[in-house]
């Protein structure tokens, strides 16, 4: 799969052709690296602000997965059925690890099962 026409556009190598699973992640870390707010023609796009003192970690962690199942559904395309879980850091208290699952929609309309392990660590993100 060539990739989003984002990426292709970008790519620097002139006829480089990336990977669709690849193309999905590099979007989804670029969704949930920006808070909302700050595309000013898609004010929802990206993750809301999470840091608020008066929540518990449970619900920190519970809102976190929700906004980001919410952002994918809504603006990624490829794929459907999002469902997004929780993956303890033990080693890492101040990180959130996620697990997302999700059925990946392929441009000929056939459908396979996708998943991506990843951890957010304040405005970071790190792919696993």
């Amino acid at each position: 799969m060539a990739g989003s026409l984002f990426d292709r556009l970008t790519d620097s190598e002139a006829g480089a052709r990336m990977d669709e699973d690849e193309s999905i992640r590099l979007h989804l870390l670029r969704m949930l690296t920006i808070r909302q707010g700050a595309v000013q023609s898609l004010p929802d796009y990206g993750l809301p602000d999470l840091n608020d003192l008066t929540l518990s970690r449970a619900e920190l962690i519970q809102q976190g997965c929700a906004a980001i199942k919410e952002c994918i559904e809504k603006y990624e395309p490829r794929l459907r059925s999002v469902t997004v879980e929780h993956a303890s850091e033990e080693e890492l208290p101040f990180t959130m690890g996620l697990r997302i699952h999700a059925t990946k929609i392929a441009p000929d309309g056939s459908q396979s099962p996708w998943q991506w392990a990843l951890s957010i660590s304040g405005a970071k993100v790190h792919r696993h």
